[in-house]
């Protein structure tokens, strides 16, 4: 989904802006998203990308859509600084792709250092459950294995699907 074409613009700024263009943005990724939810906000041909207009019109697929698992693809350079910023202000992550066909994104942003762990445990394995990692690593309990899968879907960087009683995770871009 170019948000270029979205918005109709190559200089994204400012937080009016960014919430005047947010309801188009999610109605077009909501149109995009898989059957999973899994949508790609491709930047390529932004030329400005300011951190208020990231927050505004953005940020909000990731903390206010819980059925869309947004990533960013062809994020310019110019504009890390100012996406990180605003994923530090929220303790958060996301997943950038250099292509739409990359199978190696990036995390932009940093999270706490145990859900880090528990993120590349996901990676490791393919999908899992809290009780996978209870096997795997049992000096923590099920209860904050658990807890820091919720966090990671929270966060949209992990997907889930119910199996019974059992949530089973994947990364968010994997199919």
């Amino acid at each position: 989904m170019p948000i270029a074409e979205v918005v109709g613009r190559t200089v994204l700024a400012g937080r009016v802006p960014g919430q005047t263009d947010y309801p188009q943005i999610e109605q077009a990724a909501r149109a995009a998203a898989s059957q999973d939810g899994r949508v790609l906000l491709d930047l390529s041909g932004i030329g400005v990308l300011s951190s208020s207009y990231f927050d505004a019109a953005l940020w909000p697929l990731w903390s206010l859509t819980p059925e869309l698992y947004p990533g960013l693809a062809k994020v310019p350079l110019a504009a890390v600084d100012d996406i990180e910023l605003v994923l530090r202000a929220n303790q958060a992550a996301v997943w950038s792709f250099k292509t739409e066909g990359d199978r190696s994104p990036r995390l932009l942003g940093a999270i706490d250092p145990a859900l880090k762990l528990t993120l590349d445990r996901v990676a490791e394995r393919g999908e899992l459950t809290a009780g996978d990692l209870v096997e795997a690593k049992g000096s923590i309990g099920a209860t904050a294995w658990s807890n820091r899968l919720a966090s990671l879907h929270q966060l949209r960087l992990v997907r889930r699907r119910k199996d019974g009683r059992r949530l089973i995770y994947v990364l968010a871009w994997k199919e």
